[in-house]
């Protein structure tokens, strides 16, 4: 048995207009509670405007003169004050926005990645592996021999 397209067009429409529904829709008002008058803290004036915590400027961390012990803390340095600490490293690759820079010492190699962020490359990531086949290393460790073995300022 076929059903004419007119009566299978009503039936669709009629299971449409079901789902619709026919209720009073809320509005953002019916939601919002009153405001008594003891409440803290006070609501601004009309001619009053209200502070955004996302209009206000972050404050920037003051930069450690050393380098840290903790290699982690090297994630979002600038790449300048990393070279500054680190000296050159033995091998870099570019590769659009990123760069990676490989720091080695005589057992280790550390890779710092970094990408470009307002114009100026930011410390993203750090990976160490062992030059020595089957010994392993840690981030701790590379990052410390790398550190040792640098020549030290005169001061």
């Amino acid at each position: 048995m076929r059903i004419p397209a007119h009566a299978a067009l009503l039936i669709l429409l009629t299971g449409l207009a079901a789902c619709a529904g026919g209720g009073e829709r809320p509005t953002a008002t019916s939601v919002v509670p009153e405001r008594s008058e003891s409440s803290w803290p006070p609501p601004p004036s009309e001619n009053e405007a209200t502070p955004s915590l996302a209009a206000l400027p972050r404050a920037p961390e003051p930069l450690p003169t050393v380098p840290p012990e903790d290699p982690r803390r090297l994630v979002g340095l600038r790449g300048e004050t990393l070279r500054d600490w680190m000296g050159e490293s033995v091998f870099v690759r570019r590769d659009g926005v990123a760069e990676i820079w490989r720091f080695a010492s005589e057992t280790c190699f550390l890779d710092v990645f970094l990408y470009r962020e307002s114009g100026e490359l930011r410390v993203a990531h750090l990976d160490a592996r062992t030059r020595v086949v089957g010994q392993r290393t840690t981030l701790q460790a590379c990052y410390g021999r790398i550190m040792a073995s640098r020549p030290k300022p005169l001061s």
